[in-house]
Order: structure tokens, then sequence, then C-alpha cells
């Protein structure tokens, strides 16, 4: 009841302004008063945002994000983003390391509806809306929206807080118009409403969302709405083929993603194939690199640094047989005294001789090789990773010997299926919130619908806009003015 005599008495609803929108798209203000977007606390000017509280720029950076999607979706009925920028608590919420920025969804899927493309079939509200002409939802909201204002003190990511700027000199801090561009594209139709615990479609009704009639899984040779439950909860932890089958963003992923750099085993034959490899954000450029070489295991002491004999935190004991090679070791510890981190495995791999690493991950949760963080530019050799399962496999076949090339697939676009389809997050391990409805982080440029915002990514909508306009959105003409696609 207090809630909704808040949103009678204080809600606020804010045009995007822009002269060019070919929708309008307004920002209604459900927060109370002093909290939120009604924040007074003073605030300097910053980026282009001209707000002086800090409520002011929250507020501003909504207007601005709502405004870039307004000027490249057409639809007569406006949207409304009914939305809070209030502290979101409980579970992994707020830490020092990790934190939920926010969230959006459509308010509700719509079937049937006058000149509905796919009968019994579900569309967010939304575009619902655009497609029929007409205010199905009555007046009320079209998508929800909850952003986490904790975010801007130390214990919610430590140091780095929101930056509301709009031209996306963000440093540390977390940019928020890229957030926002990337939670409005949710609840305009980049979800669905498949369960991760049941895999059901569409609660009691079993109706799937347009979203799930374009998800394919290759291996099965089915979209979602043709699975059974079962299938579906099989299919949304199949690595690497589960795939996005829109036409247009087939098309322009083929042309913006960048070939596939693999781990080539040319011996011996039972294992020979081409490898997901992860990178690391320093040694040698993987583009120059096309190292082929014997792959030995690099061996150290079992210390305090690294707890076993495979893991490389320490000077090798085998360098001569290492030299030239490429070096195999295990990932981790996270907890070895001092860190055995990434670059220190590099740098002992290197002093050794060996002329690139290759570390195996010790965890299964994701079937994806990691990332590889950090910084020292005394490394110079290639540095990458493989899952656990493909280090096994590598690891039992030493004996006999294994060699292998890293090299660029010109064949096999990043973040693409085998077969030509834009990869679906899937991690073999369910992630819940992130699973299905996202973009997978093999993709290269990095992408908005990734489930991770990276530090890299501009205020553009990349795939974003194609996977739109697969599920039904009509686009206005750009006329110069918006730069709908990075290439």
């Amino acid at each position: 009841m207090r809630k909704s005599l808040l949103l009678v008495l204080l809600a606020l609803t804010l045009t995007t302004g822009s002269a060019f929108a070919r929708v309008t798209i307004t920002i209604v203000n459900n927060d109370p008063a002093g909290q939120g977007f009604n924040d007074p606390t003073p605030a300097t000017p910053i980026g282009g945002n001209p707000g002086t509280t800090l409520g002011q720029q929250r507020l501003n950076a909504f207007k601005f994000a709502a405004g870039i999607w307004g000027e490249i979706l057409e639809s007569k009925v406006p949207i409304a983003i009914r939305a809070t920028f209030s502290p979101i608590t409980g579970g992994a919420a707020c830490s020092s390391t990790t934190a939920v920025l926010g969230q959006a969804g459509t308010t509700n899927y719509v079937t049937n509806f006058p000149n509905a493309p796919l009968q019994n079939v579900g569309y967010p509200m939304a575009l619902a809306n655009a497609i029929s002409g007409q205010d199905l939802n009555q007046g009320g909201p079209e998508i929800n929206a909850q952003f986490n204002s904790l975010v801007d003190n130390a214990q919610c990511l430590g140091e780095s807080n929101w930056y509301y700027g709009f031209d996306g000199n963000h440093g540390i801090h977390t940019d928020l118009i890229t957030v926002l561009l990337h939670e409005f594209a949710h609840g305009l139709g980049f979800a669905g409403n498949t369960s991760t615990d049941s895999g059901n479609v569409g609660g009691t009704s079993n109706t799937p969302t347009v979203f799930e009639v374009h998800t394919f899984d290759n291996l099965a040779g089915l979209r979602w709405n043709q699975m059974t439950p079962q299938q579906r909860l099989i299919s949304m932890a199949n690595t690497g083929h589960l795939g996005w089958d829109g036409a247009l963003t087939r098309e322009h992923a083929a042309a913006l993603l960048k070939p596939t750099i693999v781990l080539a085993v040319n011996s011996p034959s039972p294992i020979a194939k081409n490898y997901d490899i992860g990178t690391a954000s320093f040694g040698q450029s993987l583009d120059l690199a096309a190292l082929t070489a014997d792959v030995v295991a690099g061996l150290d002491a079992a210390d305090a640094v690294g707890p076993t004999t495979t893991d490389g935190c320490s000077a090798y004991t085998n360098a001569s047989a290492v030299a030239g090679k490429w070096a195999l070791v295990d990932r981790g510890p996270a907890n070895g005294n001092p860190p055995c981190t990434f670059v220190l495995k590099a740098k002992n791999a290197q002093a050794a001789g060996a002329a690139g690493i290759i570390v195996a991950d010790n965890r299964k949760e994701t079937c994806a090789p990691p990332g590889m963080s950090g910084d020292d530019p005394s490394v110079t050799i290639p540095v990458i990773s493989i899952t656990q399962d493909d280090g096994a496999a590598l690891r039992a076949r030493l004996s006999t010997g294994v060699n292998a090339t890293i090299k660029v697939d010109p064949l096999q676009r990043s973040g693409m299926t085998q077969d030509g389809y834009p990869r679906l997050f899937a991690p073999c391990t369910v992630q819940p919130g992130s699973s299905i409805y996202h973009f997978d982080i093999s993709a290269s440029p990095n992408l908005l619908m990734e489930p991770a915002i990276n530090d890299d990514l501009t205020h553009g909508v990349d795939l974003t806009i194609d996977q739109l306009r697969d599920i039904g959105w009509p686009i206005a003409a750009p006329q110069g003015r918006t730069i709908l696609r990075r290439r």
C-alpha cells in the first residue's frame, strides 16, 4: 500500500527529449523522497551530464540511454519504463568484489494480439504495442527497471562507483549508460520465460516467447519451442551448441565477429582437433602468434606458493625438457603465498625457456576456458588457457607425445557455433539470471549483451539491434545521425 501511495505522489514522467526519437520512451520515477532519483546529495556535472545532485544525474543517465533506443526503434505507442535507483540487498547483491548492478524486464508477455506475426507465442509488451499499433497495456508501464544505488559506496565494488557521464570515460568506475542499454534491451525483448529449474516455458500457460522460437540447439537440431521441458534443461547447459537462429543477427555476426584463435592439436590422432582457448591480457598477441611445438608438463616444487608439482607457481624443475616447447600447467591456487597469479605462471614458464604456456582450468563450472587477467610487459610468450577436460585429455597423451599449434581459424568466427549461429551463453553449470538470455562470452569484440559488462564497450548496440529486429522490432532509418552497428 505504501509503495502504491508513493508511486501516486512522487512519480515523475520524463521524456527522452530527442528531436529524432522514433519512439517516445519515458522514465517513471518510482523512488521515494530523498532516495535514488530523488537523492539531493550535491554532485558536480560530469561527462556531459548536467545534473547538480546525485538523483538528477541518475535520472539524466536514464533519459540519455532511453534516448539512444528511442532514436533507433519505431513505435507510435510510447514506452514507459517504471524505474527505481535504490539499494538492492541480499545474497551477492553487494560485496567488495561483486554486486548486482541492476535488472530490467518486460512487465508482461502478450499473445495473439492484432497483427501478431506468430500465434500462441509471447511477445514483450513494448514490442506487442509496436506491432499492433495500439496500447495493449492500457496506460501501464511496459518495462520494469531496478538499479542498485549501493554501488556508490565502498562496500560495493570497493573504489569503483557508478559513472554518470555520457562520454564513456568511466575509468575504474562502472559506466551506467552501458549497463542501462543492456538492461533496457532485456525489457525490449532480449529475454524469454523458460524456467532454469524445470525447463517449462511460460509457467502454467506453456507458452514460449518469440525468444524461445529463435533459440536453436545445433546438436539436438531443435528450437526451444519444439522441445520438451527435459530437452530444454539439457540444452541450456549444452556449451557451445546453443545459438540464435535469427537471419539478421547471423548475417551481422559473420561480419562483426573476429575469426577464432584456436589451439590445434596436430598429434596424436585420437585427440587431434581444434580446442577453444581463453586469452590473457598480457603476453604475446595471439593474432601474431603462429607457434607449433610439442606440449610438455611444466613441473615445479610443491610449496607455499603452489601445493602441487603441476601448477607452475615456482621455478621449473624440468626446464631443459620445457625449453622451446608448450608448457602445460594447472590453474590455481588462489591462496598461495605469494599469490600464484597467471602472470607468475607465465613468467616461470618463460624463465624456463618455454615457447608458450597452456593453463588448464581446475574447475568445470562453465565448460569454457577462463580469461586471464594481469599486466606485465616482460611476458613475451603466448599465454592461453583450456578447459579442465581438455587439459586432462592432453595430459593423458603427453607420454606418447603431443604437438600443437596456436593459430587463427579463418573458417570459424568467435562467439559463433561451428555452423554459423551466434552463440548464446550456456555454461555447463546453469547460472540463473545469466544463462540463455545473453550472448556467449567467447565473442570478440565483446558484445553489449554478454552476461558481464566489459570495460571496452562503447555506447553502441552491436548485434543487439539485429536480435531485436529478428523478433519483430521495426527500426528507424538512421538518416546519417545514429550509428546502429559496430563493425
